[in-house]
């Protein structure tokens, strides 16, 4: 029997699973936090009466990456999630990212796949590779190892930037 919890809040019944956490103790780079926040919206828009909310995505990352630089790694973030629903049969599970307490829930699937983008951005494609195949249920995952190759790229164009200019804080 599966056990879960209620997050204690009057205007949401979510219920935390054994397979989620919550974000704070995730350990994420701020980085990583941002994708999370980025493909949340992302995911949104492919939800019944999502609609624009991918829109949304686009200016949450150039919100904490800059215009230019967060333009990039947005549109590689999406090229990341349509990789990945490509290969996966069944719908990825993912936090409301509008919800004040479903978005301080992280998913199994959520959680993957930002650690597949980190195991991609430090250099470490066999760690990455295993998170995608348990992600895609064990179906083909290059194309989704192709993108996050060009992810972490852009990641490395985009360090020194980050570093010179103050990241905003990333509230979850």
């Amino acid at each position: 029997m599966r056990h879960s919890r209620q997050i204690k809040d009057t205007r949401c019944l979510r219920q935390l699973s054994d397979k989620e956490s919550l974000v704070i103790h995730a350990d994420f780079h701020p980085d990583e936090l941002s994708s999370l926040i980025v493909i949340r919206r992302f995911c949104q828009s492919f939800a019944s009466n999502g609609n624009d909310a991918w829109i949304c995505g686009f200016a949450a990352a150039e919100e904490i990456w800059g215009e230019d630089e967060g333009a990039k790694i947005a549109h590689r973030l999406m090229h990341v999630l349509q990789a990945m629903r490509a290969s996966r049969t069944s719908v990825f599970s993912f936090s409301s990212p509008t919800c004040p307490i479903c978005s301080q829930v992280l998913t199994e699937h959520e959680r993957r796949l930002i650690t597949a983008i980190r195991y991609a951005r430090q250099s470490q494609p066999e760690r990455a590779g295993l998170q995608l195949l348990m992600l895609c249920e064990g179906n083909p995952t290059e194309r989704v190892m192709d993108q996050l190759r060009k992810l972490s790229t852009v990641f490395l164009q985009t360090d020194g930037a980050t570093k010179d200019r103050h990241m905003k804080e990333v509230a979850f």
